[in-house]
């Protein structure tokens, strides 16, 4: 039955049309969210805040940066402090989003440790124009700090020694998504259907890939489940990042010694690959409301699926990277002291009392275990002497 919202615009009409009739879903997610025209990020149509189509924890307040930058800079202090030979330091951020979270760190690092920020430069990983356009307007005020955008294959170039971050950005690397039905597996695509003068979008079943294939002989061993678990329904429906082991390995090649902390919608395993999750973790997001129907409002929306927890440490792993520990957003911010934050609030006078509210209630969300305090951190380091050090506050147990 075909979804009435589903209805297909006109341009992306011609790519599907352009690739026979039909396309993956992998194809068609990264055609409504990068085409360079059209798609959802490039071309700035993205809203990311309060009032926007979703909220991400720096565009709360610069709360999130504030705790974030104690880890940054004693993730700097520990690469000082090494034999390490580097006269300066880079902080990349990979996917800025509104450029809110790299304006706030450098702040941030500026008040906990001004003599790093002269040691410090600020590298920007976009892809998309529209969003550089907006990113450039926020940074660019940045008096203090060198700045620059760059592709990871630039960086892979010239590699630095420093800290990456990658904070809400690998959810929305385009997904392959596996159907299994009558004991047999298949590559959802996604084709046309004209109903009269119209055309909509509906999903197709297509021979998966032996990339596919090999995928899911490979999670059988690591992970130790069954593809597809056991009771499922007539219909099962997950999704595979196909991406990420090709992230890791270039990301391996950007850093010479250092870490990189990725903050993500994730989940284990056995959640992820749950018979009772019979439809994926994929959704969109519009006018910070989440719709299950993924392939309404074409280029108009976020689209987002969660990460396997294990299987990204896996690739990162098998790319060069050291595992240094995972948690949940909540529990990493109350290591790095947000209840003080919390505290600090109680001496607030009657004038300010408004924004003290607001900015509790910001902080109260960043933890809220229902929404952004669910999110992991997965933080790893590459060290090329095989001596470096790195302190990992936000693991500690929290502070009172």
């Amino acid at each position: 039955m075909i979804d009435p919202t589903a209805r297909c615009p006109t341009w992306l009409i011609d790519r599907i049309r352009e690739s026979g009739g039909s396309i993956s879903f992998y194809k068609y997610m990264d055609l409504v969210l990068n085409d360079p025209e059209n798609g959802f990020y490039s071309t700035g149509k993205l809203n990311i805040g309060k009032d926007g189509d979703f909220c991400t924890s720096p565009s709360l307040s610069n709360d999130f940066a504030r705790l974030l930058a104690l880890q940054v800079v004693e993730w700097f202090s520990d690469l000082e402090k090494s034999t390490i030979d580097s006269e300066s330091f880079s902080l990349i951020e990979i996917g800025p989003g509104e450029g809110t979270l790299s304006k706030d760190l450098i702040v941030a690092i500026a008040e906990i440790e001004p003599a790093l920020i002269s040691k410090i430069e600020l590298i920007l990983v976009e892809l998309n124009a529209g969003m550089r356009e907006r990113q450039e307007k926020v940074v660019n005020n940045l008096n203090e700090i060198n700045c620059r955008w760059c592709t990871i294959d630039d960086l892979i170039s010239r590699p630095v020694t420093g800290v990456v971050i990658a904070n809400e950005v690998l959810d929305a690397f385009p997904v392959e998504r596996l159907v299994f039905t009558n004991d047999k597996v298949f590559r959802q695509g996604v084709m046309l259907k004209k109903i009269n003068d119209d055309y909509f979008l509906e999903f197709v079943d297509l021979k998966p890939t032996s990339e596919i294939i090999q995928f899911l002989k490979a999670s059988k061993n690591l992970l130790g489940i069954e593809f597809p678990p056991k009771d499922i329904p007539n219909r099962w429906v997950t999704e595979w990042h196909s991406d990420l082991p090709i992230w890791f390995e270039k990301l391996s090649k950007v850093l010479i010694n250092g870490s990189l902390l990725v903050v993500d919608y994730a989940m284990e395993s056995k959640r992820y690959y749950s018979s009772m999750r019979k439809d994926g973790t994929l959704v969109s997001y519009k006018n910070q409301e989440a719709n299950i129907n993924i392939l309404s409002n074409a280029g108009l929306c976020d689209l987002t699926a969660h990460l396997c927890i294990e299987l990204s440490i896996n690739y990162a792993l098998t790319n060069g990277w050291k595992f240094l520990g995972e948690t949940r957003q909540g529990q990493a911010l109350l290591a790095l002291g947000l209840s003080k934050f919390l505290y600090s609030l109680q001496h607030t006078s009657g004038k300010d009392l408004s924004s003290a509210l607001n900015r509790r209630e910001s902080l109260l969300r960043l933890v809220d275990p229902m929404g952004l305090g669910e999110f992991r951190w997965l933080a790893f380091q590459k060290d090329n002497n095989n001596d470096l050090i790195l302190r990992n506050r936000f693991l500690e147990e929290p502070i009172n």
